[in-house]
């Protein structure tokens, strides 16, 4: 393919697989900017029946979303100062469109000028030709404008095969709400009307669209309607005419599809790969067009001739091939047959002909099975007998077993003569073993170490039960046993010596003692010295079993109430003579009597302080909590539980119920001509808290209350009491006070218990309550 014709396809490819690029054509003030601005708004919003225009990426949703905003705000619209690429996606009916559209400075089109927009032009898909009616009344002025136009058609022209600019062109006249205004027309305008305005002022323009673009079409079109005033929008913006390009460019840009489709299977029928990359964009632009189709089916149609061609292709090499590998095969048969014939070849030379035909001819067992089959049965007729001249000659032969059980597989008639060659093979390992034995028998080494030849000879014999050399092996084997016998006795003899002098040293290890009796035993299974290390291993074990015993004894005895280690004295001789110590019994009895010693004596230490000191509950609290975590399951871990709950009650605030039982007073007590006796009440203060009054019972000394206080008293362990006796006769008046005694921590005890004032005659009171002393439980 030429280079020329390469380009050509590869532009006309990249139009067709690309997004289409539309040029916006116009001078500086035409309303470009304004005009794609309210082409999206309008078509995205609904306004333009059958299309719709979306933004493709967020760059252009926002610069157009800026530019609508800015028309819908009325202000001025200003002139667009750099190039900007808009990317957008436009739908007619059933197809997708990807479009590209540059906003541009429109001083870039002027004539003379070479701005990177002119680049985009060149390449573009359509164009839209903007000019503006009103824009100049100086014909200089829209001649220079024209003459942009002209120029523009004759790059176009220049590219194109023939005289037609090759691709669809339309002219805008823009801001025609202006024209219709000027002349009276309404809102709308004829089309007559129209091409006769544009035959006036752009007389040249229309002159070289009718003779290069016959398909080109005129809209006239205004972005905000009526009532604009220069650049700046009306309150209300009424578009005219933006339905008509939009239409009209999804149109044409099928319509040119279409073409560049045939153009492209005229151009290259039999380039699939670049068919199926057209053919792939155009169904995913068109996805429900009948053309689509058309052209899917035409694809198929080439692809099935080219399969077909390349088949017969195939075949055609294949039956060539076929035939050269048949004479190839049959060639390397004969010279292998010729090779065998030849009585001067060795069996070897033969066996390896023939292997190596099947080797360098893989098609031989396809293409010629039957001379595959022989070649394979002579290839293990002849390697059996190379075996047997090999092994006659004492040659090591390798992979002898592998190369025996292919030839019986693939000759069974070959067993015979195979069991022969495994025979020779037997005798012949048979001798070169017992060349190896023997020498290694009579060697130095069998002097210094008899047990290695000793364990040769017997491998030897297990190897070949059947050895004719077995009487000589015998006869070997009998000097190096009682030598090797003579050799064992008299080392056993030096460990058993080594043994009774160990024995014999001051503070010798009977642990040591122990293990060194057990391995020779273990060793030396049939030693004549066994019966002797028995005897001497059982005393052993008996003097430490009682040396064991006699330290957790008089351990027992010096510290009796290092209870731990009493316990840890116990504990070592059980792990040390678990597999049948004599005082087994002894030392787990002598383990559980020092725990329950440990038990009852750390108990005793919290109940003895308890007992001399009955006011001192936290160290006794103390005491009990460091029982429980030597003793969790000790005999009175209850009893600490129970006095260890009491205490944590205690030691917080807590309500009890106090009950004033009766009370007695000295008759003199009462006031002067107080009548019959005295009327008393009872109030407690409990750590600045008061209680009470208790009813008053009037002219009594002996009053019975039998009161319960209304408000739980609410008291902790240190809280200070003060009961007081008052007579209300007359006044108040108190009778008696008791305070708890300073630096009581149980003054509580006072409201459950009958108690006599210090100070107030023969005064007493009796209460009762829900606070009770716990009781510890006496150790046995």
């Amino acid at each position: 393919m030429s280079n020329r014709r390469s380009t050509r396809l590869d532009a006309l490819e990249a139009r067709l697989t690309g997004p289409k690029r539309i040029a916006l054509f116009g001078h500086r003030n035409v309303g470009k900017t304004t005009l794609l601005a309210m082409f999206y708004r309008e078509a995205a919003g609904g306004l333009v029946p059958g299309v719709r225009l979306a933004a493709a990426d967020s760059p252009t949703a926002e610069y157009l979303a800026e530019k609508i905003a800015q028309i819908e705000s009325g202000e001025p619209t200003s002139g667009t100062l750099s190039e900007t690429e808009l990317h957008l996606r436009l739908y007619h009916g059933p197809a997708r469109f990807e479009l590209i559209v540059k906003d541009y400075q429109g001083e870039h089109v002027t004539l003379g000028t070479d701005e990177p927009i002119q680049e985009f032009f060149a390449g573009c898909d359509a164009v839209f030709l903007c000019l503006d009616p009103e824009g100049s009344n100086d014909s200089a002025e829209r001649r220079r404008r024209q003459q942009e136009v002209e120029n523009l058609l004759e790059r176009y022209i220049e590219r194109s095969e023939d005289i037609s600019t090759d691709r669809p062109v339309a002219l805008l006249l823009t801001k025609f709400d202006r024209v219709l205004a000027r002349e009276g027309k309404g809102s709308t305008a004829d089309e007559g009307f129209v091409e006769d305005l544009v035959d006036r002022q752009y007389g040249m323009t229309r002159h070289a669209l009718r003779q290069h673009a016959p398909d080109g079409v005129i809209f006239a079109v205004s972005s905000f309607g009526a009532g604009s005033q220069g650049n700046r929008p009306p309150s209300e913006i009424h578009p005219m005419g933006l339905e008509g390009p939009l239409g009209w460019v999804a149109d044409q840009l099928e319509i040119r599809d279409r073409a560049q489709m045939e153009l492209l299977w005229d151009l290259a029928p039999d380039d699939l790969p670049r068919l199926h990359r057209c053919l792939s964009a155009y169904e995913k632009r068109y996805p429900r067009s009948n053309r689509t189709y058309e052209f899917r089916d035409r694809l198929k149609g080439l692809e099935r001739k080219r399969k077909l061609r390349r088949t017969g292709k195939l075949a055609g090499a294949v039956a060539l091939l076929a035939g050269v590998a048949v004479g190839y095969d049959f060639w390397g048969y004969q010279r292998a047959s010729a090779f065998e014939r030849d009585s001067g070849n060795t069996a070897s030379a033969v066996a390896s002909s023939w292997s190596a035909l099947l080797e360098t001819h893989p098609t031989l067992p396809y293409l010629l099975p039957r001379f595959a089959r022989e070649a394979e049965n002579r290839k293990a007729e002849w390697t059996v007998k190379a075996s047997g001249v090999q092994i006659a000659a004492g040659a090591v032969v390798p992979d002898l077993e592998a190369k025996l059980e292919a030839a019986r597989v693939q000759a069974p008639q070959l067993a015979p003569a195979i069991r022969e060659v495994e025979k020779s093979r037997e005798q012949a390992r048979q001798e070169e073993r017992w060349k190896d034995v023997y020498a290694q028998a009579n060697s130095l080494e069998a002097i210094d170490e008899p047990g290695k030849a000793v364990a040769a000879l017997d491998a030897f014999l297990r190897e070949f039960p059947d050895t004719p050399r077995r009487p000589e092996v015998l006869k070997l084997a009998q000097g190096l046993k009682a030598e090797l016998a003579t050799r064992r006795t008299a080392g056993e003899r030096r460990v058993v010596d080594d043994l009774v002098r160990a024995e014999t040293l001051p503070n010798a290890s009977l642990a040591d003692l122990i293990d060194r009796s057990r391995r020779f035993l273990d060793e030396h299974p049939e030693s004549a010295y066994r019966t002797e290390v028995q005897g001497r291993l059982d005393d052993y074990v008996r003097r430490l079993d009682d040396r064991d015993i006699a330290r957790a004894r008089e351990f027992s005895q010096r510290q009796p109430t290092s209870f731990a280690a009493r316990i840890e004295k116990y504990q070592e001789y059980l792990k040390a003579h678990q597999t049948g110590g004599r005082f087994i019994s002894e030392a787990i009895e002598g383990r559980d009597r020092a725990l329950r010693d440990w038990d009852a004596y750390s108990y005793r230490q919290a109940y003895d302080h308890a007992t001399a000191h009955p006011d001192d509950v936290a160290q006794v609290a103390l005491r009990l909590r460091d029982y429980l975590r030597d003793h969790p399951d000790g005999r009175y871990s209850a009893s600490a539980r129970g006095y260890l709950d009491w205490w944590d009650k205690v030691s917080v605030p807590h309500n009890y119920r106090v009950t004033l039982r009766r009370g007695e007073i000295p008759a003199s007590a009462g006031k002067y001509l107080a009548g019959g006796g005295p009327d008393l009440g009872v109030t407690l203060e409990v750590a600045g808290a008061t209680y009470g009054p208790s009813p008053v019972i009037a002219n009594c000394t002996r009053p019975i209350w039998d009161y319960t206080f209304a408000q739980p008293v609410v008291w902790k362990y240190g809280d200070p009491i003060t009961i007081r006796v008052v007579d209300y006769d007359w006044s108040a008046s108190e009778v008696a006070v008791l305070h708890s005694r300073q630096g009581d921590p149980l003054a509580m005890r006072l409201l459950d218990n009958t108690i006599k004032f210090a100070k107030g005659g023969s005064t007493s009171l009796t209460f009762t309550s829900d606070f009770a002393m716990p009781a510890l439980a006496r150790p046995e």
